[in-house]
């Protein structure tokens, strides 16, 4: 890791209070509709400016009472940086604040009113900087002035001008603001193909530094970090150092064509996991990236193998060395993996990658297909066997292939959790893949006597990662309860099942998905008695018909009913 000189901020916009200027701060829709931002809300007693004529119904803060709390968050992240860094963290600090505004000023369903609400705003905010003389408002006010789009620039900057010639004890960095050029960019790559960092290389002949983004290929190429390093020398310096990556040089529009298709990509996620420093410094980013004199050069498009394609890769690695031996199912499981890498992650089927794995393993493929001991007992010797032949053929060092094999035994105990006991269909070694339509769900179902089909969830008002997880949670839980304890009991597991996703979906990362349903049966057999003296069931046969420990169904389970308030 390279060396950060900034990571540490102040809160966001509201989480201090200022004086009274800023009543509460609560979440509100941006414009692409998701709860992502901050809503200044509250005032001042002063009187409202009014919108120009035909703006009607626009929630607009007073200029006066935002830019208190702009300014005072401002100064708080100047004071938890190195001075040396004082120019870059208030571009950052106000691109940030910037940006949260924009998405307030928008007035919902009026696209073509955008610019004159903002116009507006920044037109009142400038009139309230350029009349005031402390040396605090006017860093607020070059901020702005250097950081704020064609809506706002105009009026920002004729008041920035009157204030520059009289204002006095004006620290020196302040001219320095959004005054950076950039003058070279590189790309390091993983050799494992995880990801990519772009560093872009800053300078002002007084202080350097760079930008570095972060592109996660294990979650669909988005931009998961953003920080600022030394300079670009030393960031190489200590990327060589490091090993197992290549450094190479790029020109600046090839750098920001990648960053900003990453971005894309982050914004199309339901809900990317981005850091907090990406947060900071996204809107620095992207006003840094838009406003090159080059326009920035589109990526390749990305190559995406037909099923034809993929089978022949297939065939290829079954007929090479590395595939002889293997069980029946390697033909399938191999396709699996195939099919994972290419349409979950990016970078290809022949990456070699321990993270790779875990997500195949892991996540993937226990949420993905029902099938017994069998048919998992084979993925780890299938898995290892393809890490082989995908490092040989793209001649990547043999500690790289060590520690991605390695990791297949680290992570095949999630395989042998989600097995089920009995086989899916009339032979063992059989499997069925469950996709998010619930067409291969009831197949799955009706092969297994006498349990029919289960119920269809309830996908209202769920996200499409929420949608898709209930759609095999629900149904699973319905499944392991009515093969256990009995049909009596299917449709309850299948109701807190749903409600576990809807109620508590942050409760689903505290185990593997396929832990829930058995902590489901669980509760419920020990809530209907059905465990304990005299009944069919003790704690250890219960734990083994569900493949897993007493202590982890235990713990897991408790989870559940304390958040869920579960009766016991």
């Amino acid at each position: 890791m390279v060396g950060v000189v900034h990571r540490t901020r102040a809160p966001v916009c509201g989480r201090v209070g200022f004086g009274g200027n800023l009543a509460r701060v609560t979440k509100s829709r941006g414009r692409d509709g998701r709860g992502s931002h901050l809503r200044l809300v509250g005032s001042s007693p002063e009187p409202t400016p009014q919108p120009p004529a035909g703006v009607t119904d626009v929630d607009t803060t007073p200029s006066a009472a935002v830019l208190e709390t702009l300014q005072e968050t401002l100064l708080l992240d100047l004071a938890a940086a190195p001075s040396a860094l004082h120019p870059v963290i208030a571009e950052a600090s106000v691109a940030r604040s910037a940006a949260l505004l924009a998405d307030q000023l928008w007035p919902a369903g009026r696209p073509d009113e955008i610019g004159e609400v903002e116009r507006f705003f920044w037109a009142d905010a400038a009139r309230v900087l350029g009349e005031r003389r402390d040396p605090d408002s006017f860093v607020l006010l070059t901020s702005l002035a250097r950081t704020v789009g064609p809506a706002g620039r105009l009026p920002l900057q004729r008041a920035h001008l009157s204030r520059a010639r009289t204002q006095l004890g004006v620290p020196e960095w302040v001219s320095r603001i959004a005054g950076f050029r950039l003058t070279s960019a590189v790309v390091s790559e993983d050799v494992t193909g995880d990801g990519l960092s772009v560093v872009l290389d800053y300078d002002d002949d007084e202080y350097g530094h760079t930008l570095v983004v972060f592109v996660d290929n294990n979650v669909g190429a988005i931009v998961k970090d953003v920080f600022v390093g030394p300079p670009v020398d030393r960031v190489v310096e200590a990327y060589q150092r490091g090993g197992r990556v290549t450094v190479r040089s790029i020109r600046p529009a090839a750098a920001a064509g990648i960053i900003l298709q990453a971005l894309g990509e982050t914004g199309d996620h339901d809900d990317p996991p981005v850091t907090e420093d990406f947060e900071f410094f996204s809107g620095l980013l992207v006003n840094r990236l838009t406003q090159l004199p080059e326009r920035p050069i589109r990526p390749p498009i990305r190559a995406m193998l037909s099923p034809r394609h993929r089978q022949e890769l297939v065939d290829e690695f079954l007929a090479s060395e590395f595939g002889a031996g293997l069980p029946e199912d390697a033909p399938d499981i191999a396709r699996l993996w195939v099919d994972h890498a290419l349409d979950r992650t990016v970078g290809g089927p022949m990456r070699v990658s321990a993270v790779l794995v875990e997500l195949f393993l892991a996540s993937w493929l226990p949420r993905k297909v029902l099938a017994d001991s069998t048919y998992f007992g084979a993925v780890p010797r299938v898995v290892k066997a393809w890490l082989e032949f995908a490092g040989d053929r793209t001649h990547l060092d043999l500690d790289a292939i060590a520690e991605a094999t390695d990791a297949v035994d680290v992570w095949t105990p999630a395989l042998e959790a989600a097995a089920l006991d009995e086989p899916m269909g009339p032979r063992s070694g059989e499997r069925v893949f469950l996709d998010e339509t619930g067409t291969d769900l009831e197949e799955a179902y009706r092969s297994l006597a006498g349990l029919g089909s289960p119920p269809k969830p309830d996908l209202t008002g769920l996200d499409k990662n929420q949608s898709a997880t209930v759609s095999v949670l629900a149904p699973h839980a319905w499944l392991l309860a009515g093969e256990t304890l009995g049909l009596d009991f299917a449709e309850e597991a299948f109701v807190i099942a749903e409600r576990l996703v809807r109620d508590a979906p942050d409760l689903l990362t505290k185990a593997r998905l396929s832990t829930w349903p058995r902590a489901i049966v669980w509760h419920l057999a020990h809530r209907h008695r059905l465990v304990g003296p005299g009944e069919q069931l003790t704690p250890l046969t219960l734990a083994a018909d569900l493949a897993s420990s007493a202590p982890t169904l235990r713990k897991t389970a408790k989870l559940l009913t304390d958040t869920l308030v579960l009766p016991r």
